[in-house]
């Protein structure tokens, strides 16, 4: 039978946020208000989150490298990402806002964040979760750059990603589309309005949280946007907000045979568990 475990003394809960809004090419309405919004909600459940927004290529790698520094062993780890994303020949990349010195698809992985590559190296930290929460599905085009300056193009959306041990990655839309910049109070991305809705319930796991996320977000927008997860979380059961006053989460155990591969969809959301 499995046994429940709450913890109180041994896992930190920790948070990056990060949200770009101010592009010099394709601006955005909404995504320091996501970072900011998503903060104050992660804190108000016992997380001790860094808040950044309007970030250059020099200062979001060297964020996100501090960051990672700072993880230890057996931490509760989000990174929550609101901006500009795209994937060219299949890598995902978080764009910064100096995004006018990317005038060739060669230039994404020089001046843009390879978010395979930053996933690797939070792994290697060895935390006990790292949840990933990605609204940067938006249309962008830049008119600065040109394709004769490198090969392929930059695809809508971003690309599905297999996750590592331990990691639960949710993007605001499925694999190859894109995602709505307008929720329904007028300052929030879509995702991130229904993330802030449904996030830090008290007891309830992140995957059903993560579903009922889905439903706001395939109501609100008649089903043109459907948020996407992949998740190979080895504890089948993790609350970002314990139900006990006090404790840094609540985990259940999963016995070492009970591992499987699954592919459907529940509730809009698209999800693969691996």
């Amino acid at each position: 039978m499995c046994a429940w475990v709450s913890n109180n003394t041994d896992k930190r809960k920790i948070a990056l946020a990060i949200g770009n809004k101010n592009y010099k090419q394709s601006p955005l309405d909404n995504s320091g208000n996501d970072a900011n919004d998503l903060s104050e909600a992660l804190q108000s459940i016992g997380f001790v989150v860094i808040t950044k927004t309007n970030l250059n290529h020099e200062d979001m790698g060297r964020e996100i490298d501090q960051f990672i520094q700072s993880i230890r062993p057996n931490d509760l780890v989000v990174f929550f990402f609101s901006g500009h994303g795209v994937q060219h020949e299949d890598i995902n990349y978080l764009i910064p806002c100096d995004n006018d010195r990317i005038v060739s698809m060669s230039d994404f992985q020089y001046r843009a964040t390879n978010v395979k590559r930053m996933m690797d190296v939070m792994s290697d930290k060895k935390p006990f979760v790292i949840i990933y929460l990605l609204d940067c599905c938006r249309t962008y085009s830049s008119p600065h750059m040109s394709r004769s300056k490198g090969t392929g193009s930059a695809a809508a959306g971003l690309a599905c990603m297999a996750p590592n041990a331990g990691m639960l990655i949710a993007f605001a839309c499925a694999p190859g589309t894109v995602a709505t910049d307008e929720a329904p109070n007028g300052k929030n991305g879509m995702f991130t309005y229904h993330l802030l809705k449904h996030l830090i319930r008290p007891g309830e796991d992140i995957m059903i949280s993560l579903r009922h996320v889905a439903t706001g977000v395939c109501n609100d927008t008649r089903q043109r946007q459907i948020p996407h997860m992949t998740c190979a979380l080895t504890w089948p059961h993790v609350c970002l907000a314990s139900s006990q006053k006090g404790a840094a989460l609540t985990v259940k155990s999963i016995p070492n045979n009970s591992s499987s591969t699954v592919i459907s969809r529940q509730q809009g959301l698209f999800f693969l568990v691996f």
